[in-house]
């Protein structure tokens, strides 16, 4: 993944994000914000979401296919 990668994932985040720091208060906003940025570039440099098996791959692993 590159920059572009990044910036493109968390701009299709950012209304979640912007939502979920509404609930906190005002002072500790930026903070949390720096915060799951930080975790959110963590979990996609880790490539987490690649080890996660596909549809098909679960039912051919129970042999329902």
């Amino acid at each position: 993944m590159d920059e572009y990668d990044f910036l493109s994932i968390l701009k299709q985040l950012e209304p979640k994000l912007k939502n979920v720091l509404f609930q906190t208060s005002y002072d500790n906003r930026e903070d949390l914000e720096q915060d799951l940025i930080e975790r959110i570039i963590k979990i996609m440099k880790n490539n987490i979401h690649q080890d996660c098996p596909g549809f098909f791959d679960l039912l051919r692993d129970e042999q329902l296919i």
